[in-house]
């Protein structure tokens, strides 16, 4: 007996909450293209890509009226990246100037190191999350993308919880979908259930844009095997 193949009705999303506001994304595969095959002294990408995903959030709250603000800060000369935080925007040299002086009052840089090029002269910031790589002597690429996903998945939680303790309502979740080869983040006005809509929001908004990569035995399916109905 031939059953007759129907295209898959689309299923709404399993959403709760109405806060989304969008995403910032890097796609894996563009940072593959460039890999470097020989170990550095200093890192090469993650701080750069870091720091774009975070900047793209930190406008996204803007202009949702969300006081928060958040980049990615490398200090070579000290072996030390982190996220620094604030209720408003800063400048790069004001992030630099935020995070040494912020590694001077836990006593990593002597408080008599010359540092006057990176003056603070905004009063909003909250705290710094932040790695130690002393004992990196090289970086490699290997590394550097572990690293990226380690600050993506792990490390922007207590960079959220700061920002929560600072009374700001910014809520960002990091995501990583190796079938569509991205990571970045999702952010929201309002709280969600990380662990089960920060996911499926990501791949909704990549759908919504066109950038969701369709696997080819998903376009028709008999609907007695759909994955919907399997787990039901």
């Amino acid at each position: 007996m031939t059953v007759r193949k129907r295209k898959r009705k689309k299923l709404p999303p399993t959403l709760s909450n109405t806060g989304f506001i969008g995403a910032t994304f890097a796609d894996t595969d563009e940072l593959a293209r460039n890999e470097y095959h020989f170990p550095r002294k200093q890192m090469k990408i993650t701080h750069h890509v870091l720091d774009a995903l975070l900047q793209g959030a930190t406008h996204l709250f803007q202009q949702h009226k969300v006081e928060a603000a958040i980049s990615c800060v490398y200090l070579p000369k000290y072996k030390k990246i982190g996220l620094v935080l604030s209720k408003q925007p800063f400048g790069r040299n004001e992030g630099i100037g935020y995070f040494i002086n912020y590694l001077k009052e836990i006593g990593h840089i002597e408080w008599d190191e010359k540092t006057k090029d990176y003056e603070i002269h905004n009063t909003s910031f909250i705290g710094v999350v932040f790695a130690d790589l002393e004992k990196i002597a090289k970086f490699t690429f290997d590394f550097e993308v572990e690293l990226l996903s380690k600050f993506v998945k792990d490390l922007i939680i207590p960079a959220k919880e700061l920002f929560l303790q600072h009374n700001v309502k910014a809520y960002l979740s990091g995501v990583e979908n190796e079938d569509q080869h991205k990571v970045g983040f999702v952010l929201s006005i309002k709280p969600y259930d990380e662990r089960k809509e920060a996911d499926l929001y990501f791949v909704e908004y990549l759908k919504e844009r066109g950038l969701y990569e369709e696997d080819e035995s998903e376009e028709e399916l008999v609907p007695i095997h759909t994955k919907w109905s399997l787990f039901k």
